[in-house]
Order: structure tokens, then C-alpha cells, then sequence
């Protein structure tokens, strides 16, 4: 039973005083910033946001690069920081970048990209200059079968070809990256400048997935699959 492998774990949820001025401070800029009509104004933008409001969550409070490296711009908090801006960016309905870029996209980047790939695109990610939004095949697939990391998922629609809601990733030519598919819901997919996306590299469910690196004006344009700048040489994570 769920309470009997919960029985003896003991967790902190003691706030403590820099958490408490970082609440102060966002539930003030919020109050500010965020009311009912100004939401409604930044939801029918392009962008679906407030762009001067996230460049002062990013310049300002950090949100961003919360639990990144200091090295990269982060603020190398935890997830209870991060958690503490979901929490109040959600109390007020103020439409952002957050949850996509700062707590689905940047930590895969961290976790999983190599060196040059961080450190070209954590710091931007970290100032606010940098949106990402993550694409995952499929229609609301979890995270962690998404890209192949637990359970058996060979019966889901995902794991087959393009046209059966996949996204597949083959090199016609031997080198370059073509990725072909469909992913049902992309969160902020419409403004992030980088997607992220989860893409099997065989054409059969237990293919190897790799995270595809993608600049959003080249996805738009069917331009450079799959290259990030500098990173080109390797666009993957």
C-alpha cells in the first residue's frame, strides 16, 4: 500500500527566510503586474504572455535559472525555489515561459547536453533571452515513457512510425538529421525560440530516443533540422 512505503519518510517543508523575501517579492511584482486585465492583454498578444513582465521575472527575481548552475547564470537553488514560483505565477493565472522553459526544458539541457551545449544556451536560457518548449510524440504521453526511460512501451502509438503519432529521426544521406511526426500538445510551442524534441531513431518501439536540439525559425521554415549554432555538430542531447 501507498502508506505503508511512505511510513517512516520524513519530509522538511520548512520555509526558510530567503524563501520567504523571494514569495514577497514575486507576490508584490505580481500584484503589480499581473492583475486580471493585464492578463487578459498578455494572453491575446502573439506570444500569449507579457514579454516586459518575463524579462523582469528573468532579469530581476531569476525564475529562469533558478535550479541552474551558478556557472551558467543559474541561481543554483532547488526545486523548492522553483516550486515557489509555480506556485505564485499560478495564484495570480500570470501566463509565462516558466513552467516550459524553467521546469521541463533547461534542466533536460543541464542534465543531458554536453558542455558546449550548456554553456551556449543555459546562460541565455537563464537571463530570459531564451525560450524552449519541449515536444514530446504522441498525444499527452508521460514524461518518462516519452523518451524511453521506464516501463514497457511498446503498445503505445507513439512508438511506431510518423503517421501512427510518432516522431521518427533518420539521416537519408548518412549525416543530417530529418525528423517526421506529430505531437498532439506542445506547451508554448508558438513562442519558444529552441524546441526540444523526443524523436526515436529506428524505426521500431525500442529504438533509441535522443532529445533533439531545434532552433523554432528552422522548424517554421524547414530550414537547418536539428542544429543549434555552434552546436550544429551535435544536435542532440
Amino acid at each position: 500500500m501507498v502508506g505503508d512505503a511512505l511510513a517512516g519518510i520524513e519530509v522538511d517543508v520548512t520555509v526558510t527566510e530567503e524563501q520567504r523575501e523571494m514569495r514577497r517579492a514575486l507576490r508584490d511584482l505580481l500584484a503589480r503586474r499581473a492583475g486580471p486585465a493585464a492578463t487578459r492583454a498578455a494572453v491575446a498578444t502573439a506570444e500569449g504572455y507579457d514579454t516586459g513582465l518575463w524579462a523582469t521575472l528573468a532579469g530581476t527575481l531569476g525564475l529562469p535559472g533558478l535550479t541552474l548552475p551558478e556557472r551558467y547564470g543559474g541561481a543554483g537553488c532547488g526545486l523548492a525555489e522553483l516550486a515557489l514560483a509555480c506556485e505564485e505565477t499560478g495564484r495570480v493565472l500570470a501566463p509565462s515561459p516558466l513552467l516550459a522553459t524553467g521546469v521541463l526544458a533547461a534542466p533536460l539541457i543541464a542534465a543531458l547536453g554536453t558542455e558546449q551545449q550548456r554553456a551556449e544556451l543555459l546562460p541565455r536560457i537563464a537571463e530570459g533571452s531564451l525560450t524552449c518548449a519541449l515536444v514530446l510524440p504522441g498525444d499527452g504521453s508521460p514524461l518518462p515513457l516519452a523518451l524511453g526511460l521506464a516501463d514497457d512501451n511498446t503498445a503505445l502509438p507513439w512508438s511506431g512510425d510518423g503517421r501512427s503519432g510518432g516522431i521518427q529521426a533518420t539521416r537519408p544521406d548518412g549525416t543530417h538529421w530529418s525528423l517526421y511526426g506529430e505531437a498532439g500538445h506542445v506547451l508554448d510551442g508558438h513562442s519558444a525560440g529552441l524546441l526540444l524534441v523526443a524523436a526515436h531513431t529506428g524505426g521500431f518501439p525500442r529504438s533509441r530516443t535522443l532529445l533533439f536540439l531545434i532552433r523554432a525559425d528552422a522548424a517554421a521554415d524547414g530550414g537547418d533540422k536539428g542544429a543549434w549554432s555552434g552546436a550544429a555538430r551535435r544536435p542532440w542531447i
